[in-house]
């Protein structure tokens, strides 16, 4: 297995395990630290997508229900423009 594979597959676990039983003290830093060190880490994404699915979609709550996604859509931007500048 490639050497760059295995951290990601290994981070991706960590992620989605904490996402599941709901430890967004874990998987928010998981998540900051995947989306530092690789160049798409669309992962961040499907895990706000995944954590809104099971604690956030409560009819009434509005944009409040979406946060999960709204948190890791912002966080993967600015760390890909933060990243474009800090490697230059």
């Amino acid at each position: 297995m490639n050497k760059k594979i295995l951290p990601r597959i290994i981070i991706d676990l960590i992620l989605f395990l904490s996402v599941l039983n709901g430890w967004w003290f874990v998987a928010l830093p998981l998540g900051l630290i995947g989306a530092y060190m690789y160049a798409h880490f669309v992962e961040i994404i499907i895990a706000g997508i995944i954590y809104d699915s099971l604690f956030g979609y409560i009819p009434g709550m509005g944009n409040r229900a979406y946060i999960g996604t709204i948190v890791a859509v912002v966080i993967y931007g600015t760390l890909s423009g933060l990243k474009k500048v800090v490697r230059k």
